[in-house]
């Protein structure tokens, strides 16, 4: 069996997303592509992640939710990930908070990863801790590296921020102030339907409403892009 691919959604800070797309990613890739996943609940705040799995089994009882999902306790991260990888067909990690080592560790034995941000200034703050941390981890990557975006997260398009945002980050100039700002790769898909994806917890939702997941899985290569597109 080939070592599976190990995909990160990770951010320096919480309540970006991160939990959601993780989540509903495994969950496409395993009842929809039929994929054996693992998904490692790394986030060293809040394991939202694991407690997804507990909450849909005790809804429905009897009933084994379709990913594997572990809760690891945050040290050797790295040598965890690399035992995962010979036994399914791909590892996912949800990795956050404030812990830059815990993070870098993911890492080591990634192909990609998605740093989810909303339009918030908060969020924009910590995409640059984030993407150092990142390029720190590329030098110890035991794979040859990663590639990484950027995802808009929560985005409302009831109103301009998604597309301010959108110019902020890709421009490299701040709109109001002129300065010169860090440029990202940002994806051009977006998790839009903030109310959906709320509602997501803890069900493993009908094909219909995975809305964007299957979009971001595409822009970042882990599903074939759809003929004409």
């Amino acid at each position: 069996m080939a070592e599976a691919e190990v995909d990160v959604f990770g951010m320096l800070k919480g309540g970006v997303g991160k939990t959601r797309i993780a989540m509903l990613a495994a969950l496409w890739l395993a009842t929809v592509e039929g994929e054996d996943v693992h998904l490692v609940d790394a986030d060293s705040v809040s394991q939202t992640s694991n407690d997804w799995r507990k909450d849909y089994e005790l809804e429905n009882p009897g009933k084994k939710f379709p990913v594997k999902v572990t809760r690891h306790p945050f040290d050797d991260l790295d040598e965890h990930v690399a035992a995962l990888r010979s036994k399914h067909d791909r590892v996912i990690v949800d990795v956050g908070g404030g812990n830059a080592g815990i993070f870098t560790a993911a890492l080591v034995y990634a192909r990609r990863l998605v740093v989810p941000i909303g339009a918030d200034p908060s969020e924009v703050r910590r995409l640059r801790s984030t993407w150092r941390a990142a390029q720190t981890a590329a030098g110890d990557s035991e794979v040859g590296g990663f590639d990484a975006w950027v995802l808009l997260s929560r985005t409302d398009h009831g109103t301009t921020l998604p597309r301010e945002y959108r110019d902020m980050l890709t421009s490299g100039k701040d709109p109001k102030s002129g300065r010169e700002l860090p440029v990202y790769p940002l994806l051009t898909a977006e998790m839009r339907k903030r109310v959906a994806y709320q509602r997501a917890y803890p069900i493993v939702p009908p094909r219909a409403e995975f809305h964007d997941v299957p979009a971001v899985l595409r822009e970042i290569g882990i599903l074939p892009n759809q003929k004409g597109s």
